[in-house]
């Protein structure tokens, strides 16, 4: 297979030129978090991955874990974070629903891992679309506060990705600031307004903790540390 991806890299140059990268993530935002962190080639890293999904597959992480960097991967889903613990050892895989809200949830795993969700609002459409419940599961969330204290994980460090679908804003209050910060914030707003950017409430969450909108594509909203 890496020599198949090789191949593909060197037939995309010929029309594109030698500067042609590719990405694992969904729309690049692998190398977008590249362009902002700006990180020297020798420099190993440490990101935190909420909603993690597959550990290479429009992975927002992936590039950087095959550059040096380790960091903290975290999904609700049993099997996936089994594939991390085979895939990329260096990582921690931690299985766990992160939110600042302590009731337990319900919990659905999908034929298709990246539609496992708690949120029952879009299950229905899947189900039309013939998609197949495989697993159905109460979970306790937890916070990403107690999380990274117990994975042992930097006060400071590199990159905070969030891709929690209706949950994004409340993994986001599950974390003391204070305590834990992130140089890097990437999140996902299925709800994000690109006309209004500054007032959806992940923005208005960040930007109280001095965090510089930097841009959006799509649904993904980039935030970084003013003091960084």
């Amino acid at each position: 297979m890496r020599s198949l991806k090789y191949v593909l890299v060197a037939l995309l140059r010929l029309p594109l030129g030698r500067s042609v990268r590719l990405s694992y993530g969904y729309t690049g935002e692998d190398r977008l978090i590249e362009s902002l962190l700006k990180p020297l080639v020798t420099y190993n890293g440490f990101y935190v991955e909420v909603g993690c999904n597959e550990p290479r597959f429009i992975s927002n992480t992936f590039l950087l874990y095959r550059r040096g960097w380790r960091g903290i991967c975290i999904d609700a889903n049993e099997k996936l974070i089994r594939k991390f613990g085979r895939i990329r050892p260096r990582d921690q895989a931690v299985c766990a629903f992160v939110s600042h809200e302590p009731e337990p949830l319900t919990y659905l795993e999908f034929s298709n891992n990246v539609l496992s969700t708690a949120d029952p609002q879009y299950v229905p459409q899947y189900l039309a679309q013939g998609e197949e419940i495989e697993r159905t599961r109460q979970v306790q969330p937890r916070t990403l506060t107690a999380i990274l204290h117990e994975c042992h994980a930097p006060a400071r460090f590199d990159l905070l990705t969030i891709d929690a679908e209706e949950f994004d804003l409340s993994v986001l209050e599950s974390l003391d600031f204070a305590v834990y910060r992130p140089r890097l914030v990437m999140v996902e707003a299925e709800d994000f307004d690109p006309l209004h950017p500054l007032q959806h409430p992940i923005s208005t969450f960040l930007l109280a903790r001095n965090y510089r909108f930097k841009g959006s594509i799509l649904k993904n909203l980039y935030f970084l540390d003013e003091a960084a």
